[in-house]
């Protein structure tokens, strides 16, 4: 059995498996779950989707439905695609179609550690009290915040898949219901609530250089995608992680940095905006690109972090030659 993850438009991403003999399309059928087709024979392409991690085998096809060209990228239809290894694939429709059974539920945690880390973030530590949460290494879950009449916020995953405890980095605003919670609050034993996973920010497969760009708590993703990589074995591609503040204060898990690079050919720089306090690059990340870490656009770049340093990041690698598809970014919306 291999397993199949699909993630629709709306970040939503639901699992499911798969023999290795058996139709894609029709087992999510035989989960239950329901997926855009029309002729099932591989002649419309309206189950056509993006496989952007495992191998597969397509059946018999009309070149109309999907072409050489889509298919030596990763495209597939699902009503002929029979998977070789576990896969994942984005799907170009929302998460309507998903029967209730299936579509992500509020899951009751409750909080074992909390803790601040830096001037102005919160690590959360949270263990689910029933059932189980399965995700993509760069997903993010919407969290309740407890005593706020239902307001929700979203904080990714910094722990590996599979574990039992969830870790998340909270940035602690002057005001704001999750801010205020953690700040007067919060304390472990609280119950919680999460729903999830969500989004196509997510770890692909090693097969080329890494390229990341964190600026604050968009280094939670990071954490999650370099745990995972150790827990794998994956030493074989470099990785070069960038990681920007506005000030020296706001840094956090620099000795877990360390110690990771002990496993993986990891390189990490650091730079803050404001110069008060710290004697390394002061300014934006953008400061810190260069060609040399693009190696000639045969690399991947993850970008997580706030709008603005997402949208500088990513012009700088489109200006210098990288492939868009290369480019996988998260942006963080300012929610206190």
């Amino acid at each position: 059995m291999h397993q199949i993850t699909a993630i629709f438009e709306d970040g939503k991403s639901v699992r499911f498996s798969s023999r290795a003999d058996e139709i894609v399309y029709q087992a999510a059928y035989r989960s239950n779950i329901r997926l855009e087709h029309d002729c099932l024979e591989g002649a419309c392409g309206a189950c056509k989707a993006l496989c952007t991690q495992g191998e597969f085998r397509v059946d018999d096809y009309s070149d109309e439905a999907l072409s050489d060209a889509e298919l030596a990228i990763g495209y597939t239809l699902l009503c002929k695609m029979k998977a070789k290894t576990p896969c994942t694939v984005e799907l170009p429709y929302s998460s309507r179609f998903l029967t209730a059974q299936h579509a992500p539920q509020w899951l009751d945690a409750r909080v074992v550690a909390v803790e601040s880390v830096s001037s102005s973030v919160k690590r959360m530590v949270v263990q689910l009290t029933a059932g189980d949460i399965d995700f993509l290494p760069g997903q993010y879950v919407h969290m309740e915040v407890p005593g706020a009449g239902g307001a929700e916020r979203s904080y990714s995953f910094a722990n590996m898949p599979a574990e039992q405890q969830l870790e998340f980095f909270l940035k602690v605003y002057p005001q704001g219901v999750m801010s205020d919670y953690l700040r007067e609050r919060a304390k472990v034993g609280d119950d919680i609530r999460i729903k999830g996973p969500a989004g196509h920010f997510y770890l692909r497969a090693l097969r080329r250089p890494i390229l990341m760009i964190a600026g604050g708590t968009g280094l939670a993703p990071m954490l999650s995608m370099l745990r995972s990589m150790v827990r794998a074995g994956a030493a074989d591609q470099p990785v070069h992680l960038i990681y920007g503040v506005n000030e020296a204060s706001e840094f956090f898990n620099a000795s877990e940095l360390e110690r990771l690079g002990q496993s993986l050919r990891l390189t990490v720089e650091r730079i803050a905006v404001a110069e008060t306090g710290w004697q390394g690059p002061a300014g934006h990340v953008t400061r810190l690109l260069r060609p040399e870490l693009l190696h000639g656009g045969e690399c991947d770049a993850y970008l997580c972090g706030p709008p603005p340093m997402v949208e500088a990041a990513a012009a700088w690698l489109r200006e210098n030659g990288m492939d868009p598809a290369r480019v996988h970014a998260e942006r963080f919306v300012t929610t206190s």
